[in-house]
């Protein structure tokens, strides 16, 4: 027997044996799923610019489910709702990253008063510091003890950005510089696309031990504005720093599904 019909072979037993094992009433018709987990970027936004600190985010972040509803309209078929709050330690003390940059940036010829929005931020302890709702569809596969549902969501992934500002006194003269870092809009809200799998093992007639794997994707489109001006003249110069980029992230979570209904 060659390997392709092995392989074959192998795949329609393993697919018979998954439906002769679908010992389950599927009579459950709600769902909740607390969980927890972490992200794993892909490709990252962040880039190493002192505009980075503005951004009330991170590339790698930890989750946590605020909200899970699932409804089962049919035997295999349902429709369900996540709010993710996702948050990281980098984010608490972006606003002390955010002056050091500027007074290593400047430091050396200038005397440098920096400030920023991010100081007057205070953590939102449900949502967290980026925001992700999903709205989807599941399919359901039961087994006597196991159960995989395969999801695709679409949702928002959102996060705030802040302003900066620092004076700039040249050293030896009069001459005083106002540079400003805005984004001119907050929040920031993407479009996402995010296909999921959830693994559970029964534990108890309603409660299943479960892991969660999931991709998603949204694109940015946000763009910074450096503006210098001379106090003393009244000129200016205006820089443009674009983070324009695809992102994709990894989740990975584990928590419990509890059957409501």
């Amino acid at each position: 027997m060659n390997k392709g019909l092995l392989i074959f072979s192998v795949l329609v037993l393993l697919t018979v044996n998954l439906y002769s094992q679908d010992t389950l009433n599927y009579a459950s018709k709600w769902l909740t799923r607390p969980s927890i987990g972490f992200n794993i970027p892909l490709t990252t936004l962040l880039k190493g610019d002192i505009t980075d600190n503005l951004f009330e985010f991170d590339d790698h972040s930890t989750y946590w489910q605020v909200l899970s509803v699932t409804y089962f309209f049919h035997k295999r078929w349902g429709v369900e709702f996540n709010f993710q709050g996702n948050g990281s330690s980098k984010i608490s003390n972006r606003d002390e990253r955010f002056l050091k940059s500027v007074q290593s940036e400047y430091g050396n010829e200038y005397f440098v008063t920096p400030s920023t929005g991010a100081t007057y931020d205070s953590r939102n302890l449900i949502g967290g510091n980026i925001e992700r709702g999903y709205l989807g569809l599941i399919y359901r596969i039961e087994l006597k003890r196991l159960l995989i549902y395969p999801k695709l969501a679409i949702g928002v992934t959102s996060f705030y950005t802040d302003w900066g500002q620092a004076f700039l006194k040249l050293k030896g003269s009069n001459t005083v510089l106002k540079v400003d870092y805005s984004s001119g809009k907050r929040p920031n809200d993407h479009f996402t696309v995010a296909p999921s799998l959830t693994i559970g093992y029964k534990l108890t007639k309603r409660v299943f031990f479960n892991i969660d794997i999931m991709t998603s994707y949204y694109k940015t489109d946000i763009t910074f504005t450096k503006s210098t001006t001379d106090l003393n003249t009244g000129q200016g110069t205006i820089e443009k720093n674009k983070y324009r980029k695809n992102i994709y992230t990894l989740s990975l979570g584990t928590g419990l599904i509890i059957v409501i209904k």
